[in-house]
């Protein structure tokens, strides 16, 4: 009698075991089940299949209801994390009654454009005879209101007039929003002539989402010019919105005559600009007319 009581109890802690709202049920009765089938087991005089069955069931029914437990657990976790990402990422739909220029629902959060790419405007380029060293200057503009271009790469190649390459300067930093300037200097162009220049740099898929409520910016200062013998001395002050102290800021120069045409450049570096703060720079252009005008841009 106690044989089949067992294996009774076991069987029925099974199947509350395998139903996912009476699990506790069927916890509470399969230890029961287990403990009854072991006493059948040892009881002299009677059949001993009824109490080895209830072990079993008992044993196998506790695997089933942990496998159980985990896939319900397993379940909840997932539509949870499903419910924050969907409350974090909002959805958007276009559907019948929506209109162009509609403002999206509260909940809502617009979707982000695709970064374009930058966009290579002016260049310039020239030789110092005496030195036997080139110089370039290139104007890129970043177009991406929410996208930056960080720690990028931009390769200025020097061809001559048989499309040889004879030389390449490399500048790397962070291309902000808007339009800037990069000069450089060709060091090995040796007896060569400068026919032409070819600028690469990173592509659309190298930008770096960064909104630009978020994204700080350079403000320049007044420029003062001067000179010194030959060279024309420039100083003047760049100022941080950024939220945090921006160390090495270079300050690309350009240098144009009074017919706009780029007749030198060069560049420097400050040693930290205090953020929200102002620092000072200043530079000297060596063999540029003394009445040019200069043009300065800063970078990270």
């Amino acid at each position: 009698m106690l044989g089949i009581i067992a294996l009774a109890v076991a069987a029925l802690g099974f199947i509350f075991a395998c139903v996912p709202g009476a699990l506790i049920v069927g916890w509470l009765l399969l230890p029961v089940g287990f403990v009854l089938g072991i006493v059948a087991l040892f009881k002299k005089g009677k059949p001993k299949w009824q109490g080895v069955a209830a072990i079993i069931v008992s044993i196998v029914g506790t695997i089933v209801g942990v496998i159980v437990f985990i896939a319900v657990v397993a379940g909840a976790v997932s539509t949870a994390v499903d419910d924050t990402v969907t409350d974090d990422v909002g959805t958007a739909a276009v559907g019948e009654g929506s209109s162009v220029g509609e403002a999206p629902a509260a909940e809502e959060k617009p979707a982000v454009a695709k970064a374009q790419e930058l966009v290579l405007g002016e260049t310039a380029f020239g030789m110092d005879a005496e030195s036997g060293m080139g110089w370039y200057a290139v104007e890129l503009t970043n177009p991406n209101a929410d996208y930056v271009f960080g720690h990028a790469g931009i390769d200025v190649e020097a061809y001559d007039a048989n499309g040889v390459l004879i030389d390449t300067d490399s500048s790397y930093g962070t291309v902000l929003t808007g339009t800037s300037w990069f000069v450089g200097r060709f060091f090995d162009i040796g007896s060569a002539q400068i026919d032409h220049i070819e600028v690469r740099g990173p592509t659309a898929a190298a930008a770096t989402y960064s909104p630009a409520a978020e994204t700080g910016s350079f403000t320049l200062g007044e420029i003062t010019t001067g000179s010194e013998y030959d060279w024309m001395t420039v100083s003047g002050t760049v100022t941080s919105n950024f939220s945090e102290d921006q160390d090495l800021v270079r300050i690309d120069l350009i240098a144009r005559d009074g017919g706009g045409k780029i007749v030198g450049v060069d560049f420097t570096f400050t040693d930290r600009v205090p953020a929200g703060g102002t620092a000072a720079w200043n530079v000297s252009l060596w063999k540029v007319p003394l009445d040019s005008k200069v043009e300065a841009f800063p970078h990270l």
